[in-house]
């Protein structure tokens, strides 16, 4: 089947609503964790409940949620790496690091999406594109250096825990190109991928001892943690069933903008110099990584 190589102007306004919407969840984990969710209590309820209204919906429009094999298989294993282990991960390290700093790692994703997509036969390998990944990890270079000079003696701990969403992230956008049942739609696709990130979660959530049930205190920022995935995963299954997981990976660096905003008017925060030196070393890298690469649809588009 034959694609259209021209990405859908739809495809571009979904990504910038996507990004600004998205980029608002670094500020509510760091509320989160404020009022005392715990992490992995956080993950798996706001999983949960934006998959359930996501469902609700579903079943409004008349609709079915598909349970077969393989829509199982790719609701676990989106939701694991797109939500579940990350939000997890970026929710422990948020009390420790300033939330606009913890947002900038979403610049990797990009680049490291560009090379798992290589490595899946997505995408083809290109030098420029091994190049904006030297200049992501620069960046990040950059930040993790001076840039947690000033902070508590095991932030660089931290930091580099966060780093490894974006290679979930990464992942995630690969996995959601290639496990996408036929015929399956976004609504459908990211209401089930909700519910596989709970799923996912729980038993480590159990195990961990961190299961509760939302307090007073802690019910608004999983509320709103619940609406930004119920909205933004939507787009990112309709974005990658449009032009593909290359590019719909450019959406992290308009989060990152969008992070930092959302962190300066909700938080007050202000950062350093290094970071937006490393801010543009990332940008750069993303320019390379997305330079002449082609948008590829999804194995099986809905």
């Amino acid at each position: 089947m034959s694609f259209e190589k021209t990405t859908p102007a739809r495809a571009y306004l979904l990504l910038v609503a996507g990004a600004i919407v998205y980029g608002a969840v670094f500020t509510v984990n760091k509320m989160a964790a404020e009022a005392g969710v715990m992490p992995l209590a956080y993950g798996f309820w706001q999983s949960f409940g934006a998959g359930l209204v996501l469902w609700i919906i579903l079943l409004l429009k008349g609709e079915r949620l598909p349970l077969g094999r393989i829509h199982l298989l790719s609701y676990l294993v989106i939701g694991g790496l797109a939500v579940g282990i990350p939000i997890s991960l970026l929710t422990y390290a948020a009390p420790r690091l300033p939330a606009g700093l913890l947002t900038i790692v979403l610049a990797l994703s990009p680049p490291l999406t560009f090379l798992l997509s290589v490595l899946a036969g997505i995408d083809r390998f290109r030098a420029l594109g091994l190049l904006g990944v030297g200049f992501g990890l620069a960046g990040v270079l950059v930040i993790v250096g001076p840039g947690l000079a000033k902070s508590a003696p095991d932030a660089w701990l931290w930091f580099l825990l966060g780093l490894i969403a974006p290679l979930l992230f990464a992942s995630s956008n690969v996995a959601a190109a290639l496990l996408r049942p036929p015929l399956s739609s976004s609504l459908a696709m990211a209401s089930g991928m909700l519910f596989g990130s709970s799923l996912v979660l729980l038993p480590i959530m159990l195990i961990a001892g961190q299961a509760e049930l939302p307090t007073a205190e802690g019910a608004i920022p999983i509320a709103l943690a619940g609406a930004i995935n119920a909205v933004f995963f939507v787009f990112f299954f309709e974005i990658i069933r449009l032009a593909g997981p290359t590019f719909f990976a450019q959406f992290n660096y308009l989060a990152v903008l969008a992070g930092v905003g959302w962190s300066m008017l909700a938080l007050g925060e202000r950062l350093s110099v290094y970071f937006f030196v490393a801010m543009l070393l990332m940008f750069v890298g993303v320019f390379l990584s997305a330079r002449r690469a082609v948008p590829q649809p999804p194995a099986h588009p809905a």
